[in-house]
């Protein structure tokens, strides 16, 4: 799932020339101290189009030049906390959807906010906005989680001895899942040196297990029929499958892969 939402947007960015330049007078007809632009969605569609206009198609450049837009839309919303805060949690959830630590770690940052500019009330209301964030990003604590694998076997988080886990939220019927799964199974060593740990979402555990088998998956394999609303999916903040953890021995996140060739270039930089 999020591998498609990826291809659709980058799809819409090629409509777009790579570096088109954006009117001048692009935002000359928004109010952004107007809130009632947020439930029409004039806001919304006015601030996704500037940003597939003004990012770029090359990969190298995509999260500098959208953090680059971002901080103008940003520096123009904060007129009204109510327009920066809706504005926050859509980019928030967009490009976390997209896989873009880089710029969800910018967005977590509060661009074009100095302390002390807003009122102790304004901080927590964007602090409740982004604590599920906060705390799944790079350099947090996981989450704990313990339980009974869909094999009968107990497991917990934190008091694992692994010196690298892989926790794995996946879908059975996503084929990008599946070959992200395989190729951590062929390409890493999953009796000594890392740790799987997965989180499937299925019509019943029936299926998850004979998944598991067909893939010859090694590691500790979840299954809650909550599904989205599951204790874990939740504390993750997981919102598209995959979504990938590595955490190093003190269950600190080091690494959220997008794909299987971030993950083989993080443990290529970091062995």
């Amino acid at each position: 799932m999020r591998k498609l939402i990826h291809i659709i947007i980058l799809a819409l960015l090629s409509v777009a020339t790579a570096r088109a330049q954006v009117a001048s007078d692009y935002w000359d007809d928004v109010d952004f101290s107007d809130t009632t632009l947020i439930s029409s969605n004039v806001l919304k569609n006015k601030v996704i189009n500037y940003l597939f206009e003004t990012a770029c198609m090359d990969e190298a450049h995509f999260d500098s030049l959208s953090i680059s837009s971002l901080n103008l839309v940003f520096a123009k919303a904060k007129v009204n906390m109510r327009t920066y805060e809706y504005v926050l949690e859509l980019m928030l959830n967009g490009y976390t959807n997209m896989g873009r630590d880089a710029v969800t770690d910018f967005l977590l940052n509060y661009p074009q906010l100095a302390e002390g500019e807003i009122t102790m009330y304004d901080g927590l209301r964007m602090d409740s906005i982004t604590e599920p964030y906060q705390k799944v990003r790079v350099g947090a604590r996981a989450p704990d989680f313990s339980g009974m694998t869909i094999d009968g076997k107990l497991y917990s988080l934190y008091t694992s001895a692994a010196a690298r886990i892989i926790v794995f939220f996946w879908s059975t019927d996503c084929e990008y899942c599946h070959d992200f799964l395989n190729s951590i199974r062929r390409k890493l060593d999953l009796q000594s040196d890392y740790e799987l740990v997965t989180f499937a979402l299925a019509d019943d555990v029936e299926e998850v297990k004979a998944q598991v088998k067909n893939m010859r998956l090694p590691g500790y394999h979840f299954y809650d029929d909550k599904r989205w609303d599951g204790k874990v999916f939740l504390d993750f903040h997981i919102t598209s499958t995959p979504t990938v953890f590595l955490l190093d021995r003190d269950k600190t996140i080091v690494c959220k892969p997008y794909d299987w060739k971030e993950l083989k270039e993080w443990i290529k930089s970091n062995n």
